[in-house]
């Protein structure tokens, strides 16, 4: 009787953090290519890996709940010299979320790449769009309203850190409304730190059944041109065709790509990406002719 005290005791003392934690999610995602590029060697390459932890727990507040999420890169030994390891952090915040909306706090995503921007990066072989360069940012305050009939917005400042006397290194504002497969999207940055660095990014998206497109413009004041880029994937089976084309000024680029459904969790790539010779000068994400073939598993 009292072993079967005791282990009762040790049970209940092993399974009681678990139910602590039952809110919480483990999620990653590992993925490398190999990748031959014009003029260098063949390699092995990372392509975006990360793992993370996300949740919610109860607040004494009806209605709301605390958010929590960390994301790290994972590096999987790809390219010379590199060996697998756990990365600098990608996410790290904390917010409350209800009928109001999400405040958060801490490195996030951009409102610009939530709403805008990340319409056309959709291929796994260029791990970024072509003319997307602003992922996430760090010491960011944020707002987003709760979706009211298709419309939703963002609020966000980065505080400052650079010592140049402002309230805050930019301010961001976007916006979206979705409605009969069709979502447009446009996004505002007022960079307080540099203010050549302002910016503007209009997307529109339709998406149905297997078929997805999305155009991108984006007005860089630090840019002399406008930067345009489109976006489509259409889905058969278990196999989807992806194409998408780029242009600044005179640089151009375009990449096609055929992914291949593994499983649930599961898919393999075969990518190729063609720049032009005044991509080299662009602000493009990648300057050189690509192939690249890889796998990609969600958990």
């Amino acid at each position: 009787m009292k072993k079967s005290l005791i282990a009762l005791a040790v049970a209940g003392a092993l399974t009681a953090p678990m139910v602590a934690q039952a809110d919480a999610t483990l999620y990653g995602s590992l993925r490398l290519k190999v990748v031959a590029a014009e003029d260098k060697d063949l390699d092995v390459a990372d392509n975006a890996s990360r793992v993370g932890i996300k949740g919610s727990v109860d607040t004494n507040i009806d209605g709301v709940k605390a958010i929590y999420r960390g994301e790290w890169k994972v590096t999987g030994g790809a390219g010379t010299g590199n060996e697998a390891n756990f990365g600098t952090g990608r996410l790290a915040y904390v917010g409350l979320t209800g009928g109001f909306g999400t405040a958060a706090i801490g490195q996030q995503w951009t409102p610009e790449y939530s709403f805008a921007t990340g319409s056309v990066d959709i291929l796994d072989g260029n791990s970024t769009a072509l003319t997307v360069d602003l992922f996430r940012a760090a010491n960011v305050i944020s707002y987003v309203t709760p979706n009211m009939g298709g419309f939703q917005g963002a609020l966000a400042a980065v505080a400052d850190d650079n010592a140049n006397g402002e309230d805050a290194d930019s301010y961001h504002l976007a916006a979206k409304y979705g409605m009969a497969g069709f979502t447009g999207a446009v996004s505002y940055i007022s960079n307080e730190a540099a203010k050549d660095m302002n910016r503007t990014a209009v997307s529109l998206a339709y998406a149905a059944d297997a078929l997805y497109v999305a155009a991108l413009i984006q007005d860089k004041e630090a840019l002399d041109d406008n930067q345009y880029e489109l976006a489509g994937s259409y889905a058969f089976g278990n196999t989807k065709l992806l194409a998408n084309f780029a242009k600044e000024g005179d640089a151009k680029g375009y990449g096609i790509e055929v992914q291949q459904t593994l499983g649930k969790q599961v898919r393999a790539f075969a990518n190729y990406l063609e720049v032009n010779d005044d991509a080299a000068a662009s602000s493009f994400a990648q300057k050189a002719d690509t192939f690249s073939a890889g796998m990609r598993v969600d958990f």
